[in-house]
């Protein structure tokens, strides 16, 4: 995915350059209620296998979740595709909920703050679009506080390579951090990894964090005192062309 320019100036040093930096919105809305309400909404809408789409448990084999694996892509036996593209981890074993599908008053306004930022952040990069978003499936994800579930290392290419759309993007919007126990550092801390390191990010209630398609990351093991809850989601220009 090609940015804005090739080199940004720092504003402290006239020779010092950013490549090609990555670009990520974060946003935090504080109305309380609302995610309380949306909270309580996802607990009664999905069933707990809705509830842990998505999760792991880092580093191991998760039996409850193998058992649920289904092929959803044309496994084939050899072929070629760029290297640039490659799909890392398992995202494509996880059948969205689409919980953002929803017409309930609280989760359409998340809904239109999805939509609103990231139109805000096309128009900053000067990406050509037609200011008509589509969240192509999202997920809502429970992380229970005792079990230590995470997310493994991926990204969100596809499995056939060109299905990505130059308007492709990915995020998440916080419901609920969980109150993360105080002597882990990383209890369920979101990460970017970019070229050998670990960007950390530990989320907040109502935090709204757009990235493009392709960037890795991952969610360390969660302990704390209640659900950690995020919903997860992919975005794109309706009118997009694919890549």
């Amino acid at each position: 995915m090609h940015f804005k320019e090739a080199l940004i100036q720092s504003k402290d040093n006239k020779n010092i350059f950013y490549l090609a930096p990555i670009p990520v919105w974060v946003e935090v809305f504080d109305d309380d209620s609302l995610h309380d309400r949306v909270y309580d909404l996802g607990m009664k809408k999905l069933n707990d296998s809705q509830k842990q789409m998505g999760q792991e448990l880092p580093n191991q084999i998760d039996t409850e979740r193998i058992n649920s694996y289904k092929v959803n892509y044309k496994r084939r036996e050899n072929w070629i595709e760029p290297n640039e593209y490659s799909p890392i981890g398992s995202r494509f074993f996880t059948p969205p909920n689409n919980f953002l599908d929803i017409e309930n008053e609280d989760v359409i306004t998340i809904r239109n703050r999805i939509n609103n930022s990231y139109k805000k952040l096309l128009s900053y990069l000067e990406i050509k679009n037609n200011q008509s978003p589509k969240i192509t499936e999202s997920w809502m994800q429970y992380y229970d506080p005792h079990s230590g579930r995470g997310h493994n290392a991926h990204n969100h290419c596809r499995w056939e390579p060109g299905e990505e759309t130059p308007t492709s993007f990915s995020g998440g919007y916080y419901i609920s951090d969980g109150q993360p126990i105080l002597d882990h550092p990383y209890s369920g801390v979101f990460s970017f990894h970019i070229r050998g390191a670990a960007h950390f990010i530990r989320p907040k209630k109502g935090m709204l964090i757009i990235w493009p398609f392709d960037i890795v990351h991952s969610v360390k093991p969660f302990y704390g005192k209640s659900n950690r809850v995020v919903i997860n989601f992919n975005i794109e220009d309706s009118e997009s062309k694919l890549i």
